[in-house]
């Protein structure tokens, strides 16, 4: 079990001062590393403490701003301003000029990205230094896209020289844009989005299953089956049925390849099971779809492979 005090002194000597209070009911966990990207500096911190205050009076090191991406748990943070909570995949920015309090709900894990203030405050409104960060305009999902690689942790991935001013500098003018004020309807479904462009993406893979999803885009599974389910969908259904309307059309389109080798294709591993699944859903086999007019088939669509 790590001694709280050897934890806050290492968090002194990354982020500044701050003070842990431990969950008396629960073995203490925190852990907190930095790497340093050609002087961008990133800590990826893990931590089960009830809170983690920045108290007011102890602002030694606010040279920075810390530049968020929540990738495990929930965290609730509290300051002058007001409070918001962090949940997997969200990102926020937060002044170490000011005081605040993080509390974690149970065991979380977070990406803290350094900015200099200096670098900020050209690019910034003023009073800016507290707020949870947009994904629903194009800034904000770029953001967090270089975000998710920052938190790689692979020692192949490496920044060479310029790429620290250069990921600073993109990192400031992308934050401006993604500091609107969010909207209930935008809470979550900017996250929704980047789910469906992943599913496309990987979408020919047989690999594709919930735990490598989450993986890619840096959440639980829980949070990534919760994004289906609050439109009453459920994931699988989701790929399985975007998977059937990519196969159909090729069936109406492409008549030299063989319905084994287009169900491979699009990510099926088992033919007997795609047939199966072509002839639930389309309400026919897949030989029988192929040899029916194109005039004569349902229009296949987004809409309806997300809805069954």
């Amino acid at each position: 079990m790590p001694d709280i005090d050897v934890w806050e002194d290492r968090v002194s000597q990354i982020c500044g001062n701050f003070r842990t209070t431990r969950n008396p009911q629960i073995p203490f966990i925190g852990d907190i590393q930095r790497r340093n990207h050609d002087g961008l500096e990133v800590a990826h911190i893990q931590t089960n403490a009830s809170r983690v205050q920045h108290p007011a009076g102890s602002l030694q090191n606010d040279q920075h701003c810390f530049l968020i991406l929540q990738t495990h748990g929930t965290m609730g943070l509290r300051h002058a301003q007001g409070e918001f909570v962090l949940r997997p995949g969200e990102m926020a920015l937060l002044d170490s000029g000011r005081p605040y309090d993080m509390l974690p709900q149970g065991l979380m894990q977070q990406m803290s990205v350094h900015l200099p203030r200096s670098l900020l405050a050209q690019v910034l409104p003023r009073d800016s230094g507290f707020a949870k960060l947009s994904q629903g305009c194009i800034s904000g999902q770029i953001l967090r896209n270089i975000l998710q690689q920052l938190a790689c942790r692979d020692e192949a991935f490496g920044a060479q020289q310029g790429d620290g001013q250069a990921l600073q500098s993109a990192l400031s003018a992308l934050l401006h844009p993604a500091l609107k004020t969010l909207t209930d309807a935008e809470d979550g479904a900017p996250l929704r989005m980047l789910a469906e462009q992943h599913i496309r993406r990987l979408l020919p893979d047989y690999r594709l299953t919930p735990e490598r999803l989450a993986e890619e885009m840096a959440i639980s599974r829980r949070s990534l089956y919760r994004l289906f389910e609050s439109e009453g969908q459920s994931l699988s259904r989701y790929i399985l049925g975007l998977r059937i309307e990519r196969a159909a059309a090729e069936l109406s389109l492409d008549a030299e390849s063989s319905v084994t080798e287009i169900a491979f294709r699009w990510g099926f591993s088992d033919v007997s099971r795609f047939s199966r699944a072509f002839k639930r859903l389309k309400g026919m086999s897949p030989r029988e779809w192929r040899q029916q007019p194109l005039s004569s088939l349902p229009r296949s669509g987004q809409d309806s492979a997300g809805s069954r």
